[in-house]
């Protein structure tokens, strides 16, 4: 069997935009100030949400596996849908961790189960040595959208106030919904296995493919970086004292630089060494400066990072069967989102008590002794091989 890869692509593309343009990720950090009354508030929520994901990434894997990649990102939009009118509508921290764990039911359905739907109707077309070139294009488009909603979220909360961006941001919701029900679904290879076995399937995987370790170890890292100093990036960008317009025109462009990281990335995927040096060297900067330069370099960090979650999650899906893809990936993610719930809380608590700086050095510092080693150990590595 084969399925038309450039309409599957489009549409992925297309969904991904729109899953993307939440009007609201430009200005959350001002509501979480105005309406929230605690400085306390981003490190409970990113907590909370990586959590959720935690919780949910394997199974919304498994399901994706077993029951269909295309039915997990159709679930995956109405919970999207239902989390934006709870977060929009939030009087409270509560209530707003309630709007961010179904964001992170959202995520968790998401996540590996597109990555698979792209990856299988690929490689069913001999197309899968693409496949790092085309998921860049894909997760690109949902960095344009985010892009697009960040330069306007500022104007928006300015001229309707802080709920509108919420509340406009469900129209590309069920519009992504729209967009993904023609796309053919994929066959799923064999017949899935239970879930004990399908789990257990992905350990011998992992144990036997030292490749899916090391890359899977680098996208970790990249989560990791995303998940605290990309989290509270408006919490550094504010320091600078930044007006609303600003904060989403400057964080718009946070966005444009992280879609240039996933567009390029399958050129960098050929020096992948080199790649992650002068990410190294762009992270180190990023610590000792203190200045509004330290903006730009944040963008160019936020891309960079992008290139390096894209190389390395293309290693793993190269390394992985098509029968456990999307559990293999959500695993690969929930480790990633174990590691980082303590570095959230360290984070926090650095940012809390000494300063953002401070906070944004430590994960820094941890993240670049673990890129380095990767580097040393990639030297011993087998060599790649593809497997259907």
């Amino acid at each position: 069997m084969t399925v038309k890869v450039p309409s599957t692509l489009r549409r992925l593309q297309i969904a991904h935009l729109l899953f993307g343009m939440m009007f609201w990720y430009g200005i959350e950090q001002l509501f979480l100030n105005r309406y929230l009354h605690t400085d306390s508030a981003r490190g409970y929520l990113t907590v909370a949400f990586t959590v959720s994901v935690l919780i949910f990434d394997i199974p919304c894997g498994i399901l994706a596996d077993k029951f269909g990649r295309k039915k997990a990102l159709l679930v995956g939009c109405i919970a999207q849908t239902i989390g934006l009118v709870i977060l929009g509508s939030s009087d409270s921290l509560t209530q707003y961790i309630i709007g961010s764990i179904l964001f992170g039911l959202f995520i968790s359905l998401m996540n590996g189960a597109a990555q698979a739907l792209l990856y299988d109707h690929l490689q069913l077309n001999h197309l899968a040595h693409t496949y790092s070139r085309q998921q860049g294009s894909v997760y690109a488009m949902f960095l344009v959208g985010a892009g697009i909603a960040n330069l306007a979220s500022g104007f928006m909360a300015h001229s309707l106030g802080l709920r509108a961006p919420y509340y406009l941001s469900v129209i590309p919701s069920v519009l992504s919904l729209i967009v993904l029900l023609p796309i053919a679904e994929p066959p799923l290879g064999k017949e899935a296995a239970k879930w004990y076995a399908q789990l257990q399937d992905v350990v011998r995987e992992i144990k036997s493919r030292p490749r899916i370790v090391l890359f899977g170890t680098q996208f970790i890292v990249s989560e990791l970086i995303l998940l605290t100093i990309g989290e509270f990036g408006q919490v550094y960008i504010l320091s600078f004292h930044v007006s609303t317009i600003a904060l989403g025109i400057i964080w718009s462009a946070v966005a444009l630089f992280a879609a240039l990281g996933r567009f390029y990335a399958h050129r960098m995927h050929r020096w992948p060494r080199i790649t992650i040096a002068l990410y190294c060297l762009v992270l180190a900067l990023f610590a000792y400066v203190h200045s509004w330069i330290g903006i730009v370099l944040f963008w160019i960090m936020y891309g960079y990072n992008e290139s390096l979650s894209n190389i390395s999650e293309t290693e793993v899906q190269d390394e992985t069967r098509s029968e456990i893809r999307a559990t293999l990936f959500s695993s690969v993610s929930f480790i990633g989102n174990i590691i980082a719930v303590p570095g959230i809380f360290l984070f926090n608590h650095l940012y809390i008590n000494h300063s953002i700086y401070t906070a944004n050095t430590a994960i820094i510092v941890v993240s670049i002794a673990v890129l380095l080693v990767t580097i040393t150990l990639s030297n011993r590595l087998p060599a790649r091989r593809s497997v259907a």
